[in-house]
């Protein structure tokens, strides 16, 4: 049996919602012959609805449909049976067929879909086997789990783009996908929430546009002296000092979906092998995540597109386009029924307190091992001031009191006490310099106050430089207790009552929601 088909079966089967078996038909050496390659979940013994349903995919070079369809050993619970025809360099070499639960007409067409853009790149997973082919379907399996294992897309989304950085050495991914005439950008990697109205996004919008304009991928700066206009892509670059950037579209039956970019800095350009990886990539995760899309656009909009698809297929249909207005209506009353309303917003987290460390007295930068980010316990050094000048002070006043003292020890000898009782007090005026001086030393060494987080304060790079009194040089915060501070639209601020429940995305951590409550 093929692993490699296996392997690509399990993942349909697994991403293809309601499916209760599957078997895979390729083409053997007998003439005209078809023999079982693979199966899940298991072996079966009996298939002969699916081998039929597969032989008319093959005969007839189309995906083929067989609902609500019984079986004796079965309950009688109606199924659906969905078979495609697998292609390798335009030339049928086999089939996949698939038994799934009975779905309504919208959910097939989901289905159908779904099989079809798996044949696709399961097509290009053939043409592109390598000695490394089981690290890619790896990859590639490794994407899909990822963007399956979220109920929202736009988590979906930030977890594999944020996956693909690290997989093809990126600095940063971003997902766009064609809206009408326009590219919206979905998904940032390591970014829960982003600005769409940006510079940065707009920017890498028309890059994506501008590579799907083309039908063709984009590397700036070029490898070759091919001819592309790569305008947006120069802008972005010059624009926002990025290194070097790839843009790859995806399409699925010949419909262009969208583009993912990628970016990498000066140091690490794409070549010819890096730019072929992310290609295979982006040509099979690409139209999965368009499916994960769709299904989560609202009803009217699912409707809307339905009903042109249907309405295009058969514009003299009176009593089909009736039905559709019909359905139309009725889903506008379903409107008035209510459900939840979610109230989002851009969040940062701080420490709920924080303490400030600032200079003692006038001086210069001496010392700076801490940076923020840095952890550190009470007392940790966070840094000193120059005491060149303070040393000098110390021994002039100790110089002092010594000299002092010889006098006061002389007026004594002489029994004179007028002379006494001025050199006491001259020797209690140097005792009290000498101790405001050695104060004065002690608090050129920064210490932290107590165990916490360095939230500011990088003076790595400004040694040497004056700083005044009363001045903030680092900002400690503790790691034990900390708040979330919310942005909320004007709009929406009536909504928000304290004592109120929901979920915070952080960032860094986008697959893991916590929970937070208003105060």
């Amino acid at each position: 049996m093929d692993q490699l088909t296996q392997n690509w079966l399990h993942t349909l089967c697994n991403l293809t919602i309601g499916v209760t078996r599957g078997v895979v038909f390729l083409k053997t050496e007998e003439k005209n012959g078809y023999g079982v390659s693979a199966f899940w979940p298991n072996k079966l013994n009996e298939y002969e609805a699916l081998s039929e349903a597969a032989k008319s995919a093959i005969s007839g070079g189309r995906s083929v449909l067989l609902s609500n369809l019984t079986t004796k050993k079965d309950t009688g619970e109606p199924h659906d049976i969905i078979a495609a025809p697998l292609y390798i360099d335009k030339q049928p070499f086999g089939a996949v067929a698939l038994q799934m639960y009975n779905r309504i007409p919208a959910k097939q067409q989901t289905a159908m879909q779904q099989i079809a853009n798996a044949a696709y790149w399961y097509e290009s997973i053939l043409k592109q086997r390598t000695s490394t082919e089981k690290k890619q379907l790896v990859t590639i399996v490794e994407l899909v789990a990822s963007c399956l294992e979220h109920q929202r897309f736009d988590e979906a989304a930030t977890d594999v783009a944020t996956d693909l950085t690290a997989r093809v050495l990126a600095d940063r991914v971003s997902i766009g996908f064609l809206d009408k005439s326009s590219i919206a950008v979905e998904a940032v990697s390591h970014s829960a929430g982003f600005d769409r109205r940006s510079n940065l996004i707009r920017d890498i919008g028309e890059a994506m546009h501008e590579a799907i304009d083309q039908n063709h991928s984009i590397c700036y700066p070029k490898l070759t002296d091919e001819v592309l206009p790569t305008h947006c892509h120069a802008t972005l670059i010059d624009d926002h000092h990025i290194g070097n950037v790839l843009t790859v579209p995806f399409a699925a039956n010949g419909k262009m979906l969208g583009a993912i970019l990628f970016e990498r800095p000066v140091e690490r350009a794409f070549d010819d092998a890096s730019i072929e990886h992310c290609q295979q990539i982006v040509s099979m995760i690409g139209p999965v995540l368009d499916v994960r899309r769709r299904d989560e656009q609202g009803l009217l909009q699912r409707l809307r597109q339905s009903g042109k698809q249907a309405l295009d297929k058969s514009r003299s249909n009176i009593a089909l386009k009736a039905g559709f207005a019909c359905l139309i209506a009725v889903l506008g009353m379903l409107l008035f029924i209510s459900t939840d309303y979610r109230v989002t917003g851009d969040a940062r987290l701080e420490a709920q307190t924080q303490r400030v460390i600032v200079a003692p007295q006038n001086g210069y930068i001496a010392k700076a091992s801490i940076r923020p980010g840095d952890i550190v316990q009470s007392g940790d050094l966070l840094g000193t001031l120059d005491v060149k000048d303070l040393n000098l002070e110390y021994r002039k006043w100790a110089s002092q009191l010594d000299q002092l003292e010889t006098e006061y020890r002389d007026a004594l000898a002489r029994h004179d006490r007028s002379s006494v009782s001025i050199t006491q007090a001259r020797i209690a005026q140097a005792e009290a310099q000498l101790n405001l001086v050695g104060e004065q030393l002690m608090r050129t060494q920064l210490a932290a106050p107590f165990d916490g987080l360095v939230v500011s304060g990088d003076l790595t790079q400004a040694l040497g430089s004056p700083v005044e009194r009363g001045q903030v040089l680092f900002t400690v915060a503790p790691l034990d207790v900390y708040r979330v501070i919310l942005n909320i639209d004007e709009r929406d601020v009536g909504e928000i009552k304290p004592g109120q429940r929901g979920n915070l995305v952080l960032s860094g951590m986008p697959r893991k929601p916590l929970e937070l409550t208003v105060e």
